[in-house]
C-alpha cells in the first residue's frame, strides 16, 4: 500500500463480513439481474437479426450503438442522479429498458431502429449501474470493501452466464424480447423495495487521454483493446454460435458464453496473483498471448463440428481475455498518486468504453467476408497479437514499478464509473460528480 493510500474513514460500525454483504444483498441482486438483461440483450439482437436477414457487418453497427449509448450514460448519469435520486434514475431506466425491449420487433429489420433503440437500451443499462454501484461503495464498510466488490464480480457474473439459458428456451416469437424487459423490470424490485435511505452521491472523475498515456501507456492500450476485443465478442458471439450450431444457435450460444465467462472467472485470480509477483505489463502480455492462442484456435474450428473443442478454447480465451483489463487497472493505479488512483482508474473505463465502440463494426465486417464467422476471433486473435507485442515493447522502455510502491490486484469490472468507489484501492476522499462544481 502506497503512503497516503485509502484509510478507513468515518464512523460507521461493521459487524464483520457477513452484515456488510447483508447491507448490500438487495443492491447486489438488483445489479445481477441487471447483468443478466444485458447478456441476455446480446443473445436477442444478434439472433434476432439473423433471422431477419441482416448480415454481420449491420450487426456489429447495431452492437457498436449499444457501446455508444453505454459510455454516454456512465458520463451522464451521475447528473440525472444528482437532479431525481438513486432509486427514481433506476426505476426510470429500467422503464426505458424494458420499453426498448418491447419495442424491438417494432422495427423488424431495419438497423437503424435497431441502432436507435439499442443506443437508448445501454444509456439506461449504464445508469442503472452506476446509480447501483455508487450506492454499494456508500453502503459498503471500509474495511470490507475489497471483499464486497469481490462478491458483487461474481455473482453478477452467474447471472449473466444463467440469462442466455432462458433465452435459449424463448426464442420463439415475441417471447425473447419479453423475457429481456422483464429482466430489467426484476431489476427494479429489489431497489424499489429496500427501505435504506439514499446515499451520498459521488463517483469517480476521469482524468483524459492524453495524461494517461503519459501515466500508463500500457494500461491505456490494454483497456482499449479490452473494450473492442471482448465488447465484441459479448456482442457477436451469438452470430458465430449460430454459423457453428444452426440448428440450435441459441443454446449454443448459451453454452459458448457460459463456457468464456467460467474461463474468465477462473483465470482471473492466478492472473492477479501473478501480476502481484511479476511486472504487470508482463502478465498482460502474456493473458493477452493466452488469448489470442485460443482465439486462432476458435477460428480454425469455426467450420467443423467439435463442440467440446470449441467451449474449451472458449474458456482458454476467457481466461486470456477475459482478465487482463483488471491488471491494467492495477498497472494504472500503481502509477499514480494516491488520491489520484480513482480518477485514473475512472479514465481507463473510458477508453475501455472507446474500444467497445469501435470494435464490433470491425469484427462485424470481418464476419461478413471471411467463412464460418471466424472473422470474429481472427480480429481477437490479431488485436491481442498486437497488445502483446506493445507491452513487451514498453517492458523494454521504462522500467517496472518496484514491488513495495505496487497496490495490491484487485477485480476491476468495465461498468460504471461508481465502481471506482467501491475499490478498496481508491483514495477516502472520493471526486464528487454529482455535486455542483466549486465557486472559483
Amino acid at each position: 500500500m502506497k503512503p497516503g493510500g485509502r484509510r478507513p474513514i468515518g464512523t460507521r460500525t461493521a459487524q464483520g463480513q457477513l452484515g456488510a454483504y447483508r447491507d448490500v444483498l438487495a443492491l447486489v441482486t438488483a445489479l445481477t439481474l441487471l447483468q443478466g438483461a444485458m447478456a441476455a440483450v446480446s443473445v436477442v439482437m444478434s439472433l434476432s437479426l439473423l433471422k431477419a436477414g441482416v448480415g454481420a457487418s449491420g450487426i456489429g453497427l447495431v452492437a457498436s450503438a449499444y457501446s455508444a449509448g453505454f459510455l454516454a450514460g456512465t458520463l451522464i448519469a451521475p447528473l440525472e442522479i444528482a437532479r431525481i435520486g438513486h432509486i427514481r434514475a433506476f426505476t426510470l431506466l429500467a422503464g426505458v429498458a424494458a420499453l426498448v425491449a418491447l419495442s424491438l420487433p417494432v422495427v423488424r429489420a431495419s438497423v437503424p431502429g435497431w441502432a436507435i433503440l439499442l443506443s437508448l437500451a445501454g444509456l439506461a443499462a449504464s445508469g442503472m449501474l452506476t446509480a447501483g454501484e455508487s450506492w454499494i461503495a456508500n453502503a459498503a464498510p471500509p474495511q470490507s470493501r475489497g471483499a464486497i466488490l469481490g462478491f458483487y464480480h461474481m455473482v453478477s457474473k452467474a447471472g449473466a452466464i444463467a440469462a442466455p439459458f432462458l433465452v435459449a428456451s424463448s426464442m420463439s416469437g415475441l417471447a425473447a424480447f419479453m423475457l429481456v424487459a422483464a429482466f430489467f423490470i426484476a431489476a427494479l424490485l429489489p431497489i424499489a423495495a429496500t427501505n435504506r435511505s439514499q446515499p451520498a452521491l459521488f463517483a469517480a472523475s476521469p482524468f483524459g487521454p492524453r495524461r494517461l498515456l503519459r501515466a500508463a501507456p500500457a494500461s491505456v492500450f490494454a483497456a482499449l483493446c479490452a473494450g473492442a476485443v471482448n465488447n465484441s465478442v459479448a456482442q457477436l458471439y451469438p452470430v458465430y454460435a449460430a454459423d457453428f450450431q444452426p440448428g440450435d444457435p441459441a443454446g449454443f450460444a448459451a453454452r459458448l458464453n457460459g463456457a468464456i465467462l467460467i474461463g474468465a472467472m477462473l483465470g482471473l485470480w492466478p492472473i492477479g496473483l501473478l501480476s502481484d509477483k511479476l511486472d504487470r505489463r508482463l502478465v498482460i502480455a502474456g493473458a493477452a498471448a493466452l488469448g489470442a492462442a485460443a482465439a486462432v484456435g476458435l477460428a480454425v474450428f469455426a467450420g467443423a463440428n467439435s463442440q467440446g473443442i470449441v467451449l474449451l478454447f472458449a474458456g482458454i480465451f476467457g481466461a486470456g481475455s477475459l482478465s487482463y483489463y483488471a491488471v491494467a487497472v492495477a498497472n494504472a493505479a500503481d502509477r499514480a498518486r494516491p488520491e489520484d488512483i480513482t480518477s485514473m482508474m475512472a479514465g481507463i473505463l473510458v477508453i475501455w468504453g472507446a474500444g467497445s465502440i469501435a470494435g464490433p463494426p470491425v469484427a462485424g465486417a470481418l464476419m461478413q467476408v471471411l467463412p464460418g464467422a471466424s472473422g470474429l476471433f481472427i480480429f481477437a486473435s490479431l488485436a491481442l497479437g498486437l497488445l502483446c507485442v506493445t507491452c513487451l515493447s514498453r517492458i523494454a522502455i521504462s522500467p517496472p514499478v518496484p514491488a513495495d510502491a505496487r497496490e495490491p490486484f484487485g477485480v476491476s469490472p468495465a461498468t460504471s464509473l461508481a465502481i471506482a468507489g467501491i475499490d478498496p484501492r481508491g483514495d477516502a476522499q472520493q471526486p464528487d460528480l454529482f455535486s455542483a462544481p466549486a465557486a472559483n
